[in-house]
């Protein structure tokens, strides 16, 4: 593998957005950085977001949008380490990446590291809010996972990367964070999606609202801890005597929190409720008229879906999430002041494009 040698390359994908933001500024403020054995590329879409992020941060900037594959493929061809946050369903950049990767393997002999941020709504069924699965996907025997279908949400990317640490070019690693909570650290977005989504949805309606009566299951993890779990993922790999498995063990979960959709609507009306931000603390169920209006087309999948994991393997490499349990009823009353500062009529954050693509495949 011929790493670590310094300073170590990271690119990372994604910078302007939520995870990818609290990543950057979780490395920038580690001491390897610090003391010049980290530099960081940074992928960026826009002059003006590409600009601050040169003048504030100090980073090296590569402007590309991620249909700018030749860009792309270049970049990652110079990287010890691709921590990819930008999209989980954008094939051709991810195909990028690992092309760069195995030009730099054929060329060099070094195995890079690949982290790409998947999801769990890959483990996601058809419940349509009306009932709870048993159901529980686990990580230290990953058949189930890979036995999901190629062309469903997230897995196609998935299995690339599988296999192309199977072929030996990388170490790469397929990290399903479920639901993420919290306010980001970044210099852009520090808000996720389903939660302000369903805030937006709240003060839009003047009611807390659940997709049917709300029975499925979903797990949660708050924005840093995720971000500790690639710096754990990305330190194991560099330390010469890997111990977190690749190739087609190569999916990490990293669930905190577990709830159904209708708690979660219960406890979002109680809090907007006593900060006086609608008129009951009640939850309903939303109508059929109101549903993609308030939720956008993809609301059955993302709020009305049982999707169930247990972490595993992070905690053998160390990992110590600091958000347990109630941290992602405690978020709501941050995120309902991040989205009164972002507009409480901004659409939800979701690449809807490749999302649609993705369901209307199975």
């Amino acid at each position: 593998m011929s790493l670590p040698r310094y300073p170590i390359r990271v690119l990372i994908t994604g910078t302007t957005g939520f995870i990818g933001g609290t990543l950057l500024q979780s490395i920038l403020g580690r001491q390897d950085y610090q003391h010049g054995q980290v530099e960081i590329a940074c992928l960026v879409r826009g002059e003006d977001r590409a600009a601050l992020i040169r003048r504030e941060f100090g980073v090296h900037v590569i402007m590309a949008d991620l249909a700018d594959v030749d860009v792309i493929e270049a970049a990652a061809a110079q990287a010890d380490v691709v921590i990819d946050t930008a999209n989980a369903d954008h094939p051709r950049s991810c195909r990028a990446i690992l092309a760069g990767l195995k030009m730099r393997h054929a060329h060099t002999g070094i195995q890079s590291i690949f982290i790409h941020s998947s999801g769990t709504g890959a483990l996601t069924d058809n419940a349509q809010g009306e009932f709870a699965s048993e159901k529980i996907y686990e990580d230290f025997d990953c058949g189930e996972i890979r036995a999901i279908p190629r062309n469903y949400v997230h897995r196609e990317g998935d299995s690339m990367i599988s296999e192309a640490s199977e072929e030996g070019y990388i170490r790469g690693y397929v990290v399903m964070p479920p639901l993420v909570y919290g306010r980001g650290t970044g210099p852009f977005s520090r808000t996720s999606v389903q939660i302000p989504a369903l805030i937006r949805a709240a003060l839009k309606l003047g009611q807390s609202i659940h997709v049917g009566p709300g029975r499925p299951m979903w797990n949660g993890v708050h924005v840093q801890d995720l971000v500790d779990l690639y710096l754990i993922l990305m330190d194991d790999a560099l330390s010469g005597r890997p111990k977190a498995p690749t190739g087609l063990e190569c999916y990490y979960f990293c669930a905190t929190d577990t709830y159904s959709w209708k708690q979660l609507a219960d406890e979002l009306g109680k809090r907007l409720y006593a900060r006086g931000a609608i008129a009951t603390a009640e939850s309903r169920a939303v109508s059929s008229s109101e549903e993609e209006e308030v939720l956008g087309a993809w609301s059955r999948f993302a709020y009305g879906s049982n999707s169930r994991s247990k972490a595993g393997k992070a905690y053998t490499l160390g990992w110590k999430p600091k958000h347990h349990t109630t941290g992602l009823f405690e978020s709501i009353d941050e995120e309902y002041d991040a989205v009164l500062e972002e507009g409480k009529h901004e659409a939800p954050k979701v690449h809807i494009d490749e999302m649609n693509k993705a369901l209307g495949s199975v």
